[in-house]
């Protein structure tokens, strides 16, 4: 399978876009904020220096938080997995690592 490339603004636009979260770009990073359940959790933080492609490392990061493989992640992200697949899953994974 081919490696998929992703950017930061994919990045932002799956945050926003896709998942709902809300965007806090007021300090050091931007911060991703999801309201689920009756509950917030910050489910993103993306340096301001960060431009262009990702490296395997921040796509490494953003996949642990929302407890997922990288590949899970990415394929969240290009739309091969929905978003309320990639909901459920993250759920059960973060209820089972408590």
């Amino acid at each position: 399978m081919p490696r998929i490339r992703l950017t930061v603004n994919d990045i932002k636009s799956a945050f926003t876009g896709k998942m709902g979260a809300t965007e806090d770009d007021s300090g050091d990073h931007t911060y991703y904020y999801l309201d689920y359940e009756g509950s917030e959790y910050t489910v993103g933080k993306i340096s301001h220096s960060w431009g262009g492609s990702l490296n395997n490392t921040q796509i490494l990061m953003f996949a642990r938080k929302l407890f997922l493989q990288k590949r899970e992640f990415e394929k969240w992200v290009v739309c091969d997995i929905d978003t309320p697949e990639m909901l459920q899953i993250w759920q059960s994974r973060r209820q089972a690592a408590q």
